[in-house]
């Protein structure tokens, strides 16, 4: 083979370790690094005036609170924070701040906070969960943000929730609306809980109106017609097709809310004062929309769009207006998704996020001010020693299950490669009341740049695609979802594009149960399975997994098993009971701090494997969560995958 010289990479600036090339015909090795270091900008955001940025980013390894002004680009720093990270923000005038720290799980339970553009005017509105334990607290007390009133410099709408000790404590999910002065860290209760609802809806002069219960299998929504109005019931429906409430338009009357349309949920109007579903506003033959709230003009109160997930995401403007900024996004970036994020309260100037399968992407502002000559601009990247033409491209495909049942995913083939007879990685997601979608993944660009195809399958139980796909999930951990990843394996095989002898399986939570439920049910099938963080007794998940037991027991009966009545089918489907099945090697990797999927899943499955004289390696992290979060812990492990896949996937 010819010698190649190396020429210096932008990443080699970074302090990262020099890439080298793979064999002839195969794509560059990158770095690790390259693929999970921290992007050095997220979750941007536009002023109410349009004159400042503010972003999260990491300093000395741990993500805090920044902003930039427009004017000459310089760089303030707001927070230092060296423990806890900021989680989110939210601008609430042209002069502050207020954001939320999350802990190692992702849990906003670090504090929350206010402080202005420049740095100055610090205040602590509550303590994170630690330092109020340490100053002798038995209660804790969690306050999220729930509405920033953009009018004033001084005031928030926060929900506050209270618990103590107990497991499944119901208090601690109930919480209460108050009125948070974000200068003197003074609470004003506006919206006491009744001790059942679980969600509250603001109108835009931000007054509660909404609030939804649950009780059992049943979702009710409720309604008051003003802050001094009783609860009054508006509608009720079985969870699995209830209407959700999304958010409000000018008229305090019209609910907007995602509702059933045949088989797919559209976007409704509901009438709340003749108690009624009314208009359907945007409906897709394919996909359920819309993902998350309406499109709402600060300025008007109008509906300016919808934003949904298709093949990949989309947004639907009802606005010509906006329809005319996407268009000249689109033409001036095509082929990316170009996302709007937020814009001026006088909407003269946009921030929108660039963005594809093949790269975190880039800030943009388009300015507006002057519509005759709209003005483009660039205004970071988010990683920029990621290059999109070493990446790998991810495509959306589907296939038919043995029953019948269309299923979707995604395959990520290697970057020059033809397609043809390639080892696999089959990558299934957690959830599994979730879905993956088009765009960078940091995981599926890392093993595609090994030379793997990875197959993403969203099988039966995922979102988005309708009723029909997600109740046929319902009961059915182990069984029919692990079909329908087994059936697109085989799909894959059948057309050429998988070598059917290397085939490797990689997920976490309960994509870690989908890796091991297909070493266990299928054993013919892979050579080997890579469990993170993943969930392996059944039973141990439905007693443990800490939500209001009031209604979670009611919806595990039906979504995954009764405790009680379904014992011997938690049995079966359990992974400790089915090891004498598995022929292939596995790596796990668990945090000691994980609260959804505790250590002791990965525990249980190493002694029976143990047991059984299968080859496994069990990591398990001190000051970790429900994944790794320390940047050299996330290395760490990752270079335990590429030799792990490396040895064994040959």
């Amino acid at each position: 083979m010819k010698t190649i010289t190396i020429p210096i990479m932008r990443a080699a600036a970074l302090g990262l370790a020099l890439a080298w090339l793979a064999p002839l015909g195969q794509a560059e090795k990158l770095p690790i690094e390259t693929f999970f270091k921290d992007p050095e900008f997220n979750r941007m955001r536009l002023s109410p005036d349009g004159k400042w940025l503010a972003a999260i980013a990491p300093r000395e390894g741990k993500n805090n609170l920044l902003t930039i002004r427009l004017s000459d680009r310089k760089l303030f720093g707001c927070t230092a924070e060296d423990e806890n990270e900021v989680y989110s923000f939210n601008w609430i005038s042209n002069e502050r701040m207020i954001f939320q720290m999350k802990d190692r799980n992702n849990f906003p339970n670090g504090g929350l906070y206010a402080v202005n553009r420049d740095g100055s005017k610090s205040k602590v509105l509550h303590p994170s969960f630690k330092t109020s334990r340490e100053f002798g607290s038995r209660v804790f007390k969690v306050m999220d943000l729930f509405d920033p009133l953009t009018d004033e410099d001084e005031y928030i709408l926060v929900e506050v929730r209270k618990g103590g000790g107990g497991f499944r404590e119901d208090r601690a999910f109930y919480g209460n609306i108050v009125r948070l002065n974000t200068l003197t860290a003074k609470e004003k209760r506006v919206v006491f809980n009744r001790g059942d609802i679980l969600q509250f809806v603001a109108d835009r002069d931000k007054v509660v109106r909404i609030g939804v219960a649950q009780h059992g299998l049943t979702r009710t929504v409720l309604h008051r017609r003003d802050s001094e109005s009783d609860w009054e019931e508006v509608y009720s429906g079985d969870f699995r097709t209830a209407i959700v409430p999304l958010g409000f338009g000018k008229n305090p009357d019209i609910l907007y809310v995602a509702a059933p349309d045949g088989d797919k949920k559209a976007l409704f109007q509901f009438d709340l004062k003749e108690r009624k579903l009314g208009r359907m506003i945007f409906a897709h033959p394919k996909f359920d929309v819309p993902a998350g709230p309406p499109i709402v003009s600060d300025k008007t109160g109008k509906v300016l769009g919808v934003r949904y997930e298709a093949d990949r995401p989309q947004t639907y403007w009802f606005d010509k207006d906006y329809q005319e900024y996407q268009a000249i996004i689109d033409n001036a970036l095509p082929g990316m998704a170009n996302d709007i994020k937020n814009w001026s309260k006088k909407e003269d100037r946009i921030l929108f996020h660039s963005h594809s399968e093949k790269t975190i992407g880039s800030y943009y502002l388009l300015d507006i001010s002057n519509r005759k000559k709209p003005k483009l601009e660039k205004l970071l990247d988010l990683a920029e020693w990621i290059d999109p033409a070493k990446m790998s491209p991810m495509k959306s495909i589907q296939y038919t299950a043995r029953d019948g049942l269309i299923i979707h995913g995604y395959l990520t083939i290697p970057n020059g490669s033809d397609g043809k007879n390639l080892p696999l990685i089959v990558h299934p997601h957690g959830g599994p009341s979730a879905r993956d979608y088009w765009g960078w993944n940091k995981e599926v660009q890392f093993l595609a740049n090994r030379g793997y195809a990875v197959f993403q399958p969203n099988f039966r139980g995922s979102t988005g695609y309708g009723t029909r796909l997600y109740t046929a999930g319902f009961r059915e951990w182990g069984g029919k979802m692990q079909n329908d990843i087994t059936d697109g394996v085989k799909h894959l095989i059948a057309e050429g594009i998988v070598d059917a002898g290397r085939v490797g399986i990689y997920g976490a939570s309960y994509g870690g149960y989908a890796t091991m439920a297909g070493l266990c049910f299928t054993p013919e099938l892979y050579r080997c399975g890579i469990n993170y963080v993943g969930v392996t007794d059944i039973d141990l998940i439905l007693k443990e997994y800490p939500l209001p037991k009031k209604i979670n027991d009611a919806i595990d009966a039906v979504m995954i098993a009764d405790r009680k009545k379904d014992k011997g089918w938690i049995k079966d489907r359990s992974i400790q009971n089915n090891i004498g099945n598995v022929k292939a090697p596995v790596l796990m990797a668990y945090g000691m701090d994980d609260w959804r999927v505790p250590p002791k899943h990965g525990r249980i499955l190493k002694r029976a494997l143990d047991r059984n004289n299968i080859p496994n390696k069990l990591i398990i992290k001190a000051n970790e969560g429900h994944g790794y979060r320390n940047e050299d812990n996330v290395f760490e492990f990752y270079r335990e995958v590429d030799a792990f896949l490396e040895e064994h996937m040959k």
